[in-house]
């Protein structure tokens, strides 16, 4: 426990350093966000045991670092296009010694991993002045969520929430993540609301539970999704990378399913005015 947490505070004031520098060096977080993506395709790579066949894994890896660097122009169009030919002439060409299921399963999580996660780089670019506010808000709804779950999971966990998917969530974990998950963005909420934000600008708090508590539910979606990836190819975590957390991918594979809920419902709610 004491592990997890270190590395908890570790990768949040490394999102802290990122945003801080949001402003005057905003590729940044386009560089974080390529490189998430290629760590997190590198490692379901690994856990399906064909990061050595080069052919699926090199392709998946570089395109998906294509979207969050050059954005939803032409390039990325182009790319997609290219890397969706090379797939397609894999499977015809090697489909005695290839799977078709891996080439189909690592192509859909090459295209659902970078269009989610380059989210975040859309959500920067339309929040503005208020960018930082947005981008923490959506990482924070899944990280505080599963923050919260962990703890109360541990400390009054008895109903199994998904045992044939996940056997350690429990029904108490999740619900004392949500209550968790809230009352930390309310405070986030708060800090900025009154010192951080120029010019200044309104909370809506209503929505901001609203979100919060949706968000929350679709976190343990998005983390149940990748607990049943990890059990069908018989791995634990997919990776070791955060100690005490487990891979890359441990820590996003809720993000990947919230941030963009995040970014179409900021779009629609007046959260700020």
């Amino acid at each position: 426990m004491v592990t997890r947490t270190v590395s908890g505070i570790i990768g949040g004031l490394l999102i802290l350093m990122i945003l801080i520098f949001n402003q005057s060096i905003p590729i940044l977080i386009n560089l974080f966000v390529a490189l998430i993506c290629i760590l997190t395709i590198y490692e379901i790579c690994i856990a399906m045991g064909i990061n050595k066949i080069f052919k699926i894994m090199l392709p998946s890896v570089v395109f998906s670092a294509i979207l969050p660097i050059f954005g939803h122009g032409a390039v990325w169009k182009a790319s997609w296009y290219i890397y969706t030919l090379v797939m397609v002439v894999i499977m015809i060409f090697f489909r005695k010694s290839l799977s078709f299921k891996n080439i189909a399963v690592i192509y859909c999580m090459t295209i659902l991993i970078s269009l989610s996660l380059s989210a975040i780089i859309d959500l920067r670019n339309w929040g503005g002045n208020y960018s930082n506010f947005y981008v923490l808000f959506a990482l924070c709804i899944p990280w505080m969520a599963d923050t919260g779950a962990y703890f109360c999971g541990n400390l009054f966990g008895k109903t199994k929430l998904c045992p044939d998917v996940s056997p350690k969530k429990t029904v108490e974990g999740a619900v004392g993540g949500i209550f968790f998950c809230i009352t930390t963005n309310i405070i986030i909420a708060f800090v900025f609301e009154t010192w951080l934000f120029k010019p200044p600008a309104n909370i809506n708090y209503f929505y901001l539970v609203l979100i919060v508590v949706i968000g929350s539910i679709i976190s343990i979606i998005g983390d149940l999704c990748f607990s049943l990836v990890k059990r069908s190819y018989r791995v634990k975590d997919f990776g070791n990378v955060i100690p005490g957390h487990g891979g890359v991918l441990d820590r996003f594979d809720s993000v990947i399913f919230v941030v963009p809920f995040v970014y179409f419902i900021v779009k629609h709610l007046d959260l700020l005015s």
